[in-house]
């Protein structure tokens, strides 16, 4: 490598393999090679538990992260004891077309790369389209494997408990509703005139 960077430096070649294609490429590859090794680990633990998430990027397509946990085991150094390890992996970004509990099961199921009868554990945050104890994805998945318990998102309940308790503290709400309008004041300063959208937070303000 260090060669090759210096005939690159010296413009002995002009074939550098640098170039964003070979760059996105390289990445992909490490990317299903770090996967596979996880796949391989999760299977050896047979039990497993997913935990999924979903936010809109820049183009406003949700985004599903997908995250698997599983129990580990590892000779420790002396060899005479086993360690056992609670592993979580980062599985990567699924782009979902729709929001529909049909779609995400099916797309869950795809992209697992496990078999979901070795599911016991599923972890969601507080959507109906998820939690649904009825209808949402995890009474789906747990009609597939009766066994892959729900557990909410404790990060989710927390902020929509601290949320609803700002709701209802009325200086919380004076002081939050303070902030919202001084951020849209000085947004629509930054703004020429007539691309604003936005509705004008002070009774007496002007866009100037």
């Amino acid at each position: 490598m260090k060669e090759h960077l210096r005939k690159i430096t010296d413009h002995e070649t002009q074939v550098h393999y640098l170039g964003k294609n070979v760059q996105n490429e390289l990445i992909q590859i490490l990317a299903n090679a770090i996967k596979k090794k996880i796949i391989e680990a999760a299977h050896s633990a047979k039990y497993f538990a997913i935990i999924l998430d979903c936010t809109p990027d820049v183009s406003h397509i949700e985004q599903m992260t997908i995250i698997i946990r599983f129990v580990d085991t590892e000779k420790s150094a002396d060899e005479d004891n086993v360690e056992v390890l609670i592993k979580e992996h980062f599985c990567g970004f699924v782009p979902l077309k729709e929001m529909t509990v049909a779609f995400m099961t099916e797309t869950i199921l795809e992209t697992m790369s496990l078999s979901v009868e070795n599911l016991r554990g599923q972890g969601y945050g507080n959507g109906s389209n998820v939690k649904g104890k009825d209808n949402g994805v995890q009474r789906r998945m747990m009609e597939i494997s009766p066994r892959a318990l729900f557990i909410p998102c404790n990060a989710h309940s927390l902020n929509l408990v601290v949320n609803d308790a700002a709701r209802c503290y009325l200086e919380a709400r004076s002081f939050l509703d303070l902030v919202q309008r001084v951020y849209v004041f000085f947004l629509r300063l930054n703004m020429p005139l007539g691309d604003s959208d936005l509705p004008c937070e002070f009774s007496n303000c002007e866009t100037t």
